[in-house]
């Protein structure tokens, strides 16, 4: 394992941990919202982190890796969206019912999840576009 990927597996952990202290911290009750809440989160994470890891193992150009930049900022973005979300449902957990948790944190999750696999979508066109460019070209 290289040491930028220890050192992004290590953050990343750094960031959970934090994550779930100030849900759990910032806590009104341990209602079905709040669990809701951190089941979410526990999905961004783990989803983001499975998604990185399979983008970099099977990424071996740099071409590759620039045009992935756009995926992995999606994801990092939704990582961080969740947080304040999270902590807006764990301060309201008493307030909000579990079905508005579920359908706000659902709505992110695919707002998102759409966002990172329609740049998937993009760089596997411009890396068929960037292919044929380099078919056509002709050195002098």
């Amino acid at each position: 394992m290289g040491k930028n990927k220890l050192l992004g597996i290590i953050s990343w952990f750094l960031c959970l941990m934090l994550c779930l202290v100030l849900l759990f911290s910032l806590n009104r009750g341990l209602t079905a919202t709040f669990w809701v809440t951190v089941a979410f989160v526990a999905v961004a994470f783990i989803s983001g982190l499975i998604f990185q890891l399979e983008v970099w193992k099977k990424v071996e150009t740099l071409d590759g890796k620039f045009l992935h930049i756009p995926a992995l900022t999606f994801s990092m973005l939704y990582m961080a969206a969740q947080i304040p979300v999270s902590i807006i449902f764990a301060l309201c957990s008493q307030l909000l019912s579990y079905k508005t948790a579920i359908l706000a944190n659902a709505v992110l999750l695919i707002i998102a999840w759409l966002l990172v696999l329609g740049s998937m979508v993009g760089n596997g066109y411009i890396g068929k576009v960037n292919s044929r460019q380099e078919d056509h070209h002709v050195e002098l």
